[in-house]
This record gives C-alpha cells, sequence and structure tokens, in this order.
C-alpha cells in the first residue's frame, strides 16, 4: 500500500464525521437520549436501546453529540458508538461509549474520556472497516484519529493518525500498533511533500517480560513493499519473509528472526555466496530540538534530514553456518572508533541458528557497551528510540551471485539513517498501543474471593 493512499484511509474518518452525523448535531446543541433513540430505532430493537439508556451516566443530564452504527467486534452484527458531553460540567470532555451485541445485549464495553478545545462537536465517532475511530481536536489544526477494535474480550487500539503544524509546515504521522507500520510526511501549504518516510516500528520489552493479547510484540515482513532488492527474483512470501522480535536487559540487546525460505544456502566457506542476516542500528541519541528522530526545522518552510551520519552507526551481519560443524560467523561494520573496552565488548556478541521446517531461525545477542551504552538505554519520562533495520539477504542459487533478493523492515539504504526503521525500547509497565480486557476485574474478584 502506498503511503498516500494509508493516509487518505486514515483521514477517511475525519472527512466522513459530517456526512454521518444527525443534522441536527450542527445547531451545535446535540440530542437528548430520546431523540437519538428515534434515530436509532432502525439499528436495534428498543431492549437493546435500554440497554444502552441504563449504561448512560445516571442522574445527570446529558447531550448526545455523535453516534454512529457499525461492526467493529466483527461478528457481522451492529455495534454502537456514542459521543456524550454531560451537562453543567466543569470538564472539557466529551465521553466515549462503545457499545457490542452479546448474546442478545448491548454491553457497554469501554468509556473514555476525549477534552475537546471549544465545543464537544469535535470528537467524533465513526464505525468503519471493523473498526471505531474516535477523532479528536486537540488544538487549531491538530487533530488525532484513534482506531479501535473489539477482539476476543479486549478493547484494543489498533492505529492512530495524527496531523499538527511545524512553523508553517503540516506534519502527519501514521501508526498501526497491530503491523508495526509507522508512517510521517510534512507538507507544504500546497500539499507538496516535502519528505515522508514509511518504516517498522519493532517494540522491544524487557527480556521475560509476559506480553499479553492485543499488544504486538514482533514485526512481519512478508509483503513486496518490504523487498528493497532482487524484487524481479521474489516469487511471494514462501520464497523469503520473516519475523523479527527485539528484547533486552540491563546488559544485552537480543534479537531472534524467524525466516520462511523456500531454499536455504548456507555456503560452503566464510565467504561464498550464501544467505544471511543483517541488522542495522543508528544509536545516536535523538537530538531534542528535533521534530522526529531525523528531522529538524530549517526555517518556517523547510526542513533538514538527516541522510548521513559520521556516527553512531552499526551494521551486524551474521552468516547462518552450516547448522551443524560450522558456527554462525558474525561482522560488525560502524563509523565509530572503537575503544578498547568495545572492542572487548564485540567478543561477547553471540549468535546461533537452526534449520525449521520452512526454513531458519537466527538469534542475536549484542552488548550495549559494544552501541556506547554501559546499560540498556530505558528512561522512565519518553520513549527511547534506535535506529534499526531487519534485513535478509536471500540468494536461491548459490551460483548465480547476481540473483538475490533483499527483505527489509523499512526501505533501506546502507549509510543513510533516514531510511532506517525504529526500535522502541518500552519500559516495564508501557505497552506499545493499548488492550482493555472488559474480563479483567471480575476475574480479579473471582480470584479474590477464592482466596489469592
Amino acid at each position: 500500500m502506498t503511503f498516500g493512499g494509508t493516509i487518505r484511509r486514515a483521514l477517511g474518518p475525519l472527512l466522513l464525521i459530517a456526512a454521518l452525523w444527525p443534522a441536527s448535531l450542527w445547531a451545535q446543541s446535540g440530542m437528548d437520549f430520546e431523540e437519538f433513540k428515534r434515530r436509532a430505532d432502525p439499528y436495534f430493537a428498543e431492549e437493546l436501546l435500554a440497554d444502552v439508556r441504563n449504561s448512560m451516566p445516571l442522574g445527570a443530564s446529558y447531550r448526545i453529540w455523535g453516534w454512529d452504527v457499525g461492526d467493529f467486534s466483527g461478528d457481522g452484527v451492529y455495534d454502537l458508538a456514542v459521543s456524550l458531553h454531560v451537562s453543567g460540567s466543569r470538564k472539557r470532555e466529551c465521553l466515549v461509549y462503545m457499545f457490542v451485541d452479546v448474546d442478545g445485549f448491548l454491553v457497554n464495553i469501554s468509556k473514555m474520556p476525549f477534552p475537546f478545545v471549544d465545543l464537544p462537536l469535535e470528537v467524533g465517532v465513526v464505525i468503519r472497516d471493523t473498526s471505531c475511530y474516535v477523532t479528536v481536536k486537540r488544538k487549531s489544526e491538530d487533530w488525532s484519529i484513534l482506531g479501535y477494535r473489539f477482539r476476543e474480550g479486549a478493547v484494543v487500539l489498533v492505529d492512530q493518525f495524527v496531523t499538527n503544524r511545524v512553523e508553517s509546515l503540516g506534519h502527519e504521522s501514521y501508526r498501526s500498533f497491530q503491523t508495526l507500520s509507522t508512517r510521517e510526511r510534512f507538507l507544504r501549504k500546497d500539499d507538496e511533500a516535502v519528505y515522508e518516510s514509511q518504516y517498522m516500528t519493532i517494540p522491544c520489552y524487557a527480556r521475560g517480560r509476559q506480553v499479553f493479547a492485543g499488544f504486538v510484540p514482533e514485526a512481519s515482513v512478508q509483503g513486496i513493499d518490504h523487498v528493497t532488492e532482487g524484487s524481479y527474483w521474489w516469487t511471494g512470501e514462501e520464497d523469503v519473509s520473516f519475523r523479527a522480535r527485539m528484547v533486552y536487559d540491563d546488559d544485552y540487546l537480543y534479537l531472534r528472526v524467524n525466516v520462511r525460505d523456500s531454499n536455504v544456502v548456507t555456503g560452503w566457506c566464510d565467504t561464498c555466496v550464501a544467505d544471511h542476516l543483517e541488522l542495522y542500528l543508528d544509536v545516536s541519541p535523538e537530538a531534542e530540538s528535533g521534530v522526529s528522530r531525523n528531522v529538524s526545522i530549517a526555517n518556517r518552510t523547510d526542513i533538514n534530514v538527516r541522510h548521513t551520519s559520521d556516527s553512531g552507526l552499526y551494521t551486524i551481519v551474521v552468516r547462518l553456518g552450516d547448522f551443524a560443524d560450522r558456527l554462525p560467523r558474525v561482522v560488525v561494520r560502524t563509523t565509530d572508533d572503537l575503544d578498547p573496552t568495545q572492542n572487548q565488548a564485540r567478543r561477547q556478541i553471540r549468535a546461533v541458528s537452526a534449520r525449521t521446517r520452512d526454513g531458519y531461525v537466527v538469534k542475536v545477542r549484542i552488548p550495549f557497551v559494544l552501541l556506547g551504552y554501559q546499560k540498556a538505554p530505558i528512561d522512565e519520562r519518553r520513549p527511547t528510540e534506535f535506529g534499526c533495520t531487519v534485513a535478509i539477504h536471500d540468494v536461491d542459487n548459490e551460483f548465480r551471485a547476481e540473483e538475490f533478493t533483499v527483505i527489509a523492515s523499512s526501505p533501506l539504504k546502507y549509510l543513510d539513517p533516514s531510511t532506517y526503521g525504529v526500535v522502541r525500547f518500552i519500559p516495564d509497565g508501557v505497552w506499545y498501543g493499548e488492550s482493555s480486557n472488559i474480563y479483567g476485574e471480575a476475574v480479579l474478584n473471582a480470584l479474590r474471593e477464592l482466596g489469592f
């Protein structure tokens, strides 16, 4: 999918709000429940609308400013989303209620507050593409669109689109918390893009931490959009594709890559043509004044993009060995002059590989000291990110070195850090995305009754 197509799809809910909201809402007064009930009557039985009424703020006067009907639970049955404001409340916020049909009842699965700037009209709900989108105005020309789905008892944040102004430039960013794709672009007033990028953000949790349903811990790289070289020779996911996961502890960064490969070529020697893993890291700290990792403002109408770097770039190449007597071989290349401590740490890199039913798996352990950090770069105040791209170099015929494919987690140019993806270090207690299980409190109460 192209960058522009994804942005248009993300903007869709924002553009459809005017079309889908009832006309009375444009009077900037909202509607009471009786009027809402008349409008929702074609979609739900009276008993189901009674379930909705009973979930609303009891004993309080409120106005409904937005609502939509659709399916965001994936069961083919109508669901409901409602945005309301409690009259007389000093809080400038709307409450967004989401309801799904469970065994013939409209069950309230979520109640989330969202602030507005001037009017409750600035918080809207639209259901499409099996997601419930909540649109929120943060300030003038700054909007957010959050997409939610209900799956297996959990309300999951699927994706997020944010648009804002940076000086005189428009800035758009999109994150999918399920596919881990990330897109960003800067635009002039005439909508001309002065910079755009697309890549995968790989969340990196502490080693041994359990990642619950609704959160995606590994990147799946399997489409033609991820083939950066040799697309002519790529015949599909079964030819070559991979899943990558990264975790950390105090001393090491760990990478595990499960590769699907229809024809594994290990080579007869350390320099022979063969399949291998490539990891590209940009460990330079993000500039405090930067608007994103590789972009800073040059003036009110232009930006500086960091296309080169004379420090902080590391390339780690892992050749597979033969899965028997010959062990994997690791080669490290870097723009830095390594000090004695880093040179010693380089010898602590460990790599193992093994054949699998449909390809192979590679595991790598990298000391943070080699990368110039004494320990894992965890910051509780803000997310820590490294530039990071995982790539697989695949050959199917060792006698035809020119016939190869590179599939990667970003559209990689080897010494251009602006083309790298991102690894985001997640502190304990924090997640990449959101997931709330509606049965969580009931399970805890049951455990308490049993004495736990």
